[in-house]
């Protein structure tokens, strides 16, 4: 079978060294049978990182539990304990000290050990010496002889050569540094997508004149940019009007992180070649990397433009639109994607997310499940995972798929975020005005802690770090750290009704009870729609009944059960009838000679100060 034939192939290149072509056919069987725990064990063999190989070897043990390669390989690895019964075998103690044996000597060494030789040697070199001392004496009085005396070569330093910048559009070459060491799991670009997803090259225009072109694309392909840097500036330099040289230039520099220089690299091609429709790109990925809220529309739009085939521009267009929350033009432009990619597992993600946008989670969550089956190492589908998971209430899901997340995207708040979500099961924003599903235990509230403040370090600007921990510290208990995470998100998002109302939740649990009413009174006018108005007059009469505002409570009572039922969450509608049976029933009067004066709250209150939100740390 060609299977067989290839998964041949691919050993031979691992025993002999070649572990990138060995990774290439890997990757083509993986691809189109992940079952198969072969495949897998010989993948171990030629990925970069322990953590890719201790994947790989769970993965073919999980497929064949008899094979004891994938154990043992896991086990010399770390990532396992041996058996119990393994007993370690005892050292053999070997006599390392053997007797020398002494050999005659011979050649040379047996006729210096003949005291004769010895002496007619030391005989000659006696009158040699007394022949150069006689030299010596009678030749001092002879007159110098007139002869050039030879030059002697003084060592010294090899000469040194400068490479001089040279101008390409203008500006000098970068200078090539050393390969960089990552810390942590390699970039997705060069340790996943590149290995278990590979994309054709865009670029591939025959240069014949130039060796170091070739040179450089197949460094790139296999991932050494600093060898591709070298060789394509090696290129630029013989081949200076060519726009896709300083194109890759500028991939490699927004692959190493230096996005400004990538931006003047993609700019001098656009100068060579304004209808180059890749530079178009990956100008408006590096705009992105610079500031997330770029508006880069016109440069997408003008990639697509210049090459209708460019597959991976519909896809950047359609996570910008997601990004913005544009559902409909997203959706066409996923679908213009799948024409051109229809194998790409980028479409179940988008979906995905756009089932998401939509509020259709069961169809998010079985989407993101489908993209995360069809490519298990590209990272984004494990957050989209986890936040659909999250959506359907599946806590143990979403805490699996983010807690992978966070380990290769460290520096990711939003994916810190959703982790904190997870532990703390907190579904949705709805929860500032829901009662929660389940007050987490001890482990899990630090567990969410943790993740929810490692967010607030990376990102300080996002309002919904500190609303989620506020939600938090409120199913706790914990007033007045809810409070001030809210008082931070109101601040940065003063408009928004689930933050306002969850202030005002949280002022009632800290014991501000006319702040608490204040607050939520408040939000009647930020109420977009019939639920969260609903939730306005539900937690507006609770509070109002602990000031004793009667008849605003009972208005209250009234006007949520005027509301459709299907505006309102299960047993509010219930709730509210009981309390408005309790406050509007005639008590039956007790036979007693003196009525007893009814307390008024003017007259037994103390008017509470005005709200102070306090901003310590929690």
């Amino acid at each position: 079978m060609a299977e067989d034939v290839m998964l041949n192939e691919a050993i031979q290149a691992v025993r002999q060294g070649q572990r990138a072509r060995a990774r290439d056919l890997l990757t083509r069987l993986l691809r189109a049978d992940q079952s198969n725990p072969e495949y897998w064990l010989w993948m171990s063999a030629v990925v970069d990182t322990l953590k890719e190989r201790a994947y790989c070897l769970q993965t073919a043990q999980r497929l064949n539990p008899a094979d004891r390669r994938a154990r043992r390989g896991l086990v010399l690895i770390g990532a396992a304990t041996p058996d119990q019964h393994v007993v370690p075998q005892p050292p053999v103690r070997r006599k390392w000290q053997v007797d020398v044996l002494q050999e005659p000597p011979t050649g040379i060494r047996a006729l210096w050990s003949r005291p004769v030789v010895r002496l007619a040697v030391f005989g000659v070199l006696g009158l040699i010496v007394i022949g150069l001392i006689l030299a010596g004496i009678f030749s001092a009085n002879r007159p110098p002889a007139a002869v050039a005396a030879r030059p002697t070569k003084t060592p010294g330093p090899p000469p040194t050569f400068t490479l001089t910048p040279t101008a390409l559009g203008g500006k000098p070459t970068p200078q090539v540094s050393p390969s960089p060491t990552y810390v942590g799991p390699k970039p997705l670009w060069m340790l996943l997508e590149a290995t278990y997803t590979p994309t054709p090259l865009y670029v591939n225009t025959p240069h014949p004149i130039s060796e170091a072109y070739r040179a450089g694309q197949r460094a790139f392909e296999r991932g050494d940019l600093t060898t591709a840097l070298n060789f394509f500036v090696q290129a630029s330099q013989v081949e200076p009007n060519a726009p896709d040289i300083p194109y890759y230039i500028g991939e490699i520099e927004r692959a190493l992180g230096k996005f400004e220089s990538a931006l003047e690299y993609y700019n001098h091609a656009l100068e060579l070649n304004p209808n180059f429709a890749p530079a178009y790109l990956g100008r408006a990925r590096a705009s992105m990397a610079l500031d997330p809220k770029a508006d880069v529309a016109q440069d997408l739009q003008a990639a697509i433009k210049q090459d209708p085939g460019l597959g991976e521009a519909y896809l950047e267009w359609a996570a910008y639109l997601l990004a913005r929350q544009d559902a409909e033009t997203a959706l066409q432009a996923i679908e213009a994607a799948g024409q051109v990619l229809p194998d790409s597992p980028l479409i179940l993600l988008y979906r995905a997310r756009l089932a998401l946008l939509q509020g259709e989670n069961e169809q998010a969550l079985e989407l993101a499940q489908q993209a995360n089956q069809r490519d298990r190492t590209l990272l984004p589908a494990y957050l989209t995972l986890g936040a659909a998971a999250l959506a359907n209430q599946d806590f143990m899901q979403a805490r699996e798929a983010l807690e992978l997340y966070v380990d290769y995207a460290p520096e990711d708040a939003q994916g810190w975020l959703e982790l904190g979500r997870a532990h703390a099961r907190l579904s949705q924003p709805d929860q500032a005005f829901l009662e929660f599903f389940e007050t987490p235990d001890e482990q899990q509230v630090q567990a969410a802690l943790r993740a929810f403040n490692r967010a607030v370090e990376l990102d300080q600007k996002n309002p919904d770090l500190y609303f989620y921990r506020g939600l938090l510290y409120l199913a706790t208990g914990e007033g007045q750290k809810a409070v001030n995470d809210l008082f931070r998100a109101r601040k940065l998002d003063v408009k928004s009704f689930a933050i306002n109302l969850a202030m005002g939740r949280a002022l009632l649990v800290a014991g501000r009870i006319r702040d608490g009413y204040a607050q939520i009174d408040g939000c009647e006018n930020l109420a977009a729609d019939e639920r969260e108005l609903a939730a306005v007059y539900y937690w507006r009469a609770l509070a109002g009944e602990k000031l004793r505002l009667d008849a605003k409570v009972v208005a209250d009572w009234k006007a949520l059960l005027a509301m459709p039922e299907d505006a309102l969450p299960a047993g509010w509608a219930e709730t509210a009838r009981q309390h408005l049976s309790d406050l509007t029933s005639t008590p039956t009067p007790k036979p007693s000679p003196t009525a007893k004066p009814s307390a008024t709250a003017t007259s037994t209150r103390t008017p509470a100060p005005e709200p102070t939100y306090t901003s310590s740390n929690p």
